[in-house]
């Protein structure tokens, strides 16, 4: 039988307490009836299988058409961490087989990178990284200071990053780290907000933040509560993951409209749409992003 995420775990050692994957009981039960593929208005992503002494799912991980891909933005492990050791093998593949048919091939992390691995990006020219910083070491398995290490790793390397405030959780959040990220060259971010579930995050929200987010049903809360203020007082500007990933995409991996519509439909068979938007928005994009 093959692993379910579990409410009272989390989906890799990084542990964040507002675990989407196992702490949001709608994404919870999502990605435990199929894992092998996501799909939202950013990219597409492919997943290895949480349990790899599973034959059967890692033989569809590696059997999956990677054709479909063609001409797409695509992830790699969005329902665990990219760049954990345990998935290493899995990486490789992916970036040796999906970067030369993709326009982007991307990761989100909140992980350090060996250096080998490092070695492995630098030579990708159409690799992004995206690295999760949110001010909140508290509710995770890791500090601030090791992902800006990380963003500071990848200006060394020539691996072209872009740092994500997500979630960003008011009352919470110390973006304090905000002037470093500037210092060090990067001039946006991202940021997104928190699917909360009452349940499985109570204990650790503050009392005067859950106004924000007591009976929000899971979906995607952004408090306006001065976040913005913030950024732009450290000379950094707001710019989505999807306008970060097109403004200089390079890729010669484009397709007709046909065949886009033909991929992305062979496509969905496979997938669970993760957005907070429309599945019509979502596979609009996906087929918008393949011309």
């Amino acid at each position: 039988m093959c692993q379910k995420f579990q409410v009272n775990q989390s989906a890799c050692p990084i542990g964040c307490q507002y675990c989407v994957i196992t702490k949001v009981e709608s994404r919870r039960s999502l990605w435990n009836k199929k894992t092998l593929i996501g799909l939202n208005k950013a990219v597409t992503i492919i997943n290895p299988p949480p349990d790899l002494t599973d034959k059967q799912a890692v033989a569809e991980f590696y059997n999956f058409p990677l054709e479909l891909l063609r001409g797409d933005y695509v992830g790699f492990n969005a329902i665990s961490d990219p760049f954990w050791p345990k998935y290493e093998q899995e990486l490789k593949y992916f970036l040796k087989n999906v970067a030369p048919l993709a326009k982007l091939v991307v990761c989100v992390t909140k992980f350090k990178i060996k250096d080998e691995i490092w070695e492995i990006l630098r030579k990708i020219p159409n690799f992004r990284l995206n690295v999760s910083i949110t001010g909140l070491d508290d509710l995770e398995n890791t500090k601030t200071k090791d992902r800006l290490d990380v963003l500071r790793q990848a200006k060394k390397f020539g691996v072209k990053a872009f740092p994500i405030i997500h979630p960003y959780i008011a009352g919470l959040s110390d973006l304090s780290f905000l002037p470093e990220l500037k210092a060090m060259g990067y001039d946006y971010l991202d940021v997104k907000g928190l699917r909360y579930n009452h349940q499985t995050m109570r204990t650790w929200m503050p009392n005067q933040a859950q106004q924000y987010y007591i009976n929000s049903e899971e979906q995607e809360i952004l408090p306006e509560d001065g976040w913005r203020q913030k950024i732009a007082q450290a000379g950094l500007t707001l710019k989505t993951l999807k306008d970060w990933y097109g403004q200089d995409c390079l890729s010669n991996n484009a397709v007709d409209e046909k065949t886009a519509e033909n991929n992305v439909k062979k496509l969905l068979k496979y997938a669970n749409i993760t957005s907070s938007d429309t599945d019509e928005a979502v596979i609009k994009s996906a087929i918008e992003r393949r011309l």
